[in-house]
């Protein structure tokens, strides 16, 4: 695993099974609300699945199981993969309680056993921000690529690299020049929801942010046909771009 990742890791492992009790509810709580409506639960990602019943879904970077379990209670044979420990109790117990199944993957995303999973899924789905955690974006797609059936679709949903130069999404992520290939560092997703002493204590991690041709010509350079990329406003201010999903076709 790279020193990245294992940085990544400590962020994503610090006081997340807490974080995600205090913020979402137990995970009889949670999961109560998962089953009410899982449809819901997927919010516009729903519009970007054909189908559900027994298609094979990995869920990239899937946390907590925000969206693993409402796509398992769908039909869905779900396999999360994430590099947190605490992550995964959270999903696990989630699931249990919501009385689904899902597969659950702890590892670097660079590093999936492809033994096991190459040509394995149907749809390759991610949601709420991951692509910032990779360095080389080439070698991410190509590993997308990797974990589709032939003809499998990839729903990649990330934040609008409009936010590399306007914190649009109010993530207070510092801002650059928009062709800035640098890597830099940064505090993890929900470093700010925390008061300040304990904030300073939360490891950091190293991101790099990419532009729309990065993204475009990476996902048509490592075998995907890319067949729509949609922009949506930003949840702050509906004037500026937040968010963008990418569908693409092994």
């Amino acid at each position: 695993m790279k020193d990245y990742s294992m940085q990544h890791k400590k962020a994503w492992e610090f006081d997340a099974y807490e974080f995600w009790v205090r913020t979402a509810g137990t995970p009889e709580e949670r999961a109560a609300k998962d089953k009410e409506n899982p449809k819901k639960m997927l919010k516009q990602y729903a519009n970007y699945f054909d189908s559900y019943k027994g298609i094979k879904v990995a869920n990239i970077c899937g946390s907590c199981g925000k969206k693993a379990i409402p796509l398992a209670l769908l039909g869905a044979e779900v396999t999360v993969f994430d590099i947190s420990e605490a992550n995964k109790k959270y999903a696990v117990e989630t699931a249990d309680a919501a009385g689904v199944k899902i597969g659950y993957e702890v590892c670097d995303i660079m590093e999936i056993d492809m033994n096991k999973y190459a040509g394995f899924f149907d749809v390759v789905f991610m949601e709420g921000g991951i692509l910032h955690y990779f360095h080389d974006i080439d070698a991410f797609m190509k590993v997308m690529n990797n974990l589709l059936k032939p003809g499998g679709k990839m729903i990649c949903s990330d934040f609008h690299p409009f936010t590399k130069i306007s914190d649009a999404l109010g993530l207070q992520q510092p801002t650059m020049s928009y062709f800035s290939t640098d890597i830099f560092e940064g505090e993890m997703a929900h470093a700010r929801f925390y008061d300040e002493e304990i904030r300073k204590q939360i490891p950091k991690c190293l991101y790099r942010k990419y532009t729309i041709s990065e993204i475009i010509n990476s996902i048509i350079g490592n075998g995907f046909i890319l067949e729509r990329f949609d922009e949506h406003p930003s949840w702050e201010n509906n004037m500026l771009p937040g968010e963008f999903t990418a569908i693409a076709i092994k």
